[in-house]
């Protein structure tokens, strides 16, 4: 399915590029990363190499896109994609050409090699820009988190009922639901681990018939019309002992507590993810715990599963109003179990 979201020649988003190039006193901006395409004019799932002037917005991309691209937008010139119509293009443009810093140097070489004009890499300017979402956007996001909340509830139930299931039970159960309940697809492969299983943070589903007194770790998203979502939870099967119980208790109130901070620290000012990352630390810490934390406290989601700002030790992304991230501790006791609760915030105000 072609994902589009409104776009207008002139739009905030392609103004921001401009007012780059304005500072840089005019050039022209390529980029090459299909994120970053779909997040400037609404064309999904093409391989190309989009340019923006103080005039216009030019999309080179494959022939067997072509049609695709041109049925998706029509505000912006499409082209075919031809290596030697690219030169041309870049050959009748005098000014200075600024590249996204996410080019492969292969590619860069190859165009740099045929055309006199001058190429400075540039900061990306995606990574600010697209972490702060605009009403559009969050729509979007809270459409695919509303999915996936939906699709863990309806899980939690499955779990319950059933009498024996496997892991790949399991996991095909997820996808079915995934899409029954309006994702478009997901936003990565689900993460199903139960038992010992569970304290591997990116287990791969197995053939293994998941055991009363257990615990089963799920982790999904879904993406809808190219807006993704990231949530956890932590089931139990069953009785569980006092000790995953415990560690349960903890985690969760890890990340209320995290949470809780981030708006009482942002109403008084500035916010880096390491602050909230090691706000969850010192949690751990008192029960002893931080040495099975083993992973970041969490991340930026929107078009791509993992944007800004990170929450991890040494992150200053600030963060900031717009911003959608997941905050998602996880202990971790190898073979023994793990235990991760992951929500999203939206930052509204």
């Amino acid at each position: 399915m072609n994902k589009k979201i409104p776009f207008q020649p002139n739009c905030g988003r392609i103004n921001k590029v401009r007012e780059f190039l304005k500072k840089k006193k005019g050039g022209c901006f390529l980029t090459f990363n299909p994120s970053n395409i779909f997040y400037l004019t609404g064309i999904s799932e093409v391989e190309g190499i989009l340019a923006i002037t103080e005039k216009k917005v030019d999309l080179f991309v494959p022939e067997l896109c072509f049609y695709q691209a041109i049925d998706s937008n029509k505000n912006i010139q499409i082209h075919k994609y031809n290596e030697d119509d690219l030169i041309n293009f870049l050959d009748d443009f005098k000014k200075t050409f600024f590249i996204s810093t996410e080019i492969s140097y292969l590619t860069y070489l190859k165009i740099s090699k045929r055309t006199k004009r001058q190429f400075v890499p540039a900061e990306n300017i995606f990574i600010s820009l697209r972490s702060i979402k605009d009403e559009k956007e969050i729509e979007l996001i809270e459409k695919a988190k509303k999915v996936t909340e939906k699709t863990l509830d309806e899980i939690s139930n499955f779990i319950q009922k059933e009498n024996k299931f496997t892991e790949l039970d399991l996991l095909g159960e997820i996808k079915y639901l995934l899409n029954k309940n309006g994702a478009e697809s997901e936003s990565f492969e689900p993460i199903v681990a139960s038992g010992i299983y569970s304290s591997y943070p990116h287990h791969k589903a197995k053939n293994k018939i998941i055991e009363k007194g257990e615990v089963i770790v799920v982790d999904i998203g879904a993406d809808f019309c190219g807006y993704k979502s990231d949530l956890t939870n932590t089931f139990f099967y069953g009785d569980v002992s006092d000790e995953i119980k415990n560690v349960y208790k903890i985690v969760k109130d890890v990340r209320e507590i995290a949470t809780e901070y981030i708006y009482e620290k942002k109403q008084k000012g500035k916010i880096r993810g390491k602050d909230v990352h090691q706000k969850a630390i010192t949690i751990f810490k008192k029960y002893n715990l931080e040495k099975y934390f083993i992973h970041s406290l969490g991340h930026g989601v929107g078009i791509d599963i993992h944007e800004k700002p990170n929450l991890s030790p040494g992150s200053n992304d600030i963060i900031e109003k717009g911003n959608v991230f997941t905050i998602e501790p996880g202990i971790y006791m190898h073979k023994k179990f793990g235990i991760r609760l992951e929500q999203m915030v939206i930052l509204k105000n």
